[in-house]
């Protein structure tokens, strides 16, 4: 794996959608554009991907489908503005389906390490 992201938080609990969600501004940036390329790139944090994860599980929960290649545009416009509401930092849609492949491709290199027999998690040593 490449990229490592160190994470203290424990698997996401998704809570009930009519719930307000209380959270505490962050002070640092974490949007910057390439000055090469004039794409706004952000730098995700753990907090930003629980209210993504969240707004996206809500629209499965609520009978919303996906489409054929991953989740509809409607459904990233959601988990957009919920980052925006919940941690007040502007992501754009594409920025979402970005978030989102990464997030697969970690996700199978740990499911594939899983896979291998005698490869565990020590949770003393990490």
């Amino acid at each position: 794996m490449a990229h490592q992201r160190q994470s203290s938080a424990a698997p996401i609990q998704v809570p009930r959608p009519t719930t307000a969600s209380n959270t505490e501004d962050n002070d640092t940036n974490t949007t910057q554009v390439d000055p090469n390329t004039k794409i706004r790139q952000v730098h995700w944090n753990d907090e930003m991907d629980r209210f993504m994860i969240i707004a996206l599980v809500h629209q499965v929960l609520a009978g919303h489908k996906r489409s054929d290649n991953g989740f509809t545009s409607f459904q990233v416009s959601k988990a957009s503005k919920s980052v925006k509401k919940g941690c007040s930092v502007v992501v754009s849609e594409k920025n979402v389906r970005a978030r989102l492949k990464t997030l697969n491709k970690e996700y199978t290199e740990v499911s594939q390490l899983l896979s291998i027999r005698g490869f565990r998690w020590d949770a003393e040593t990490g």
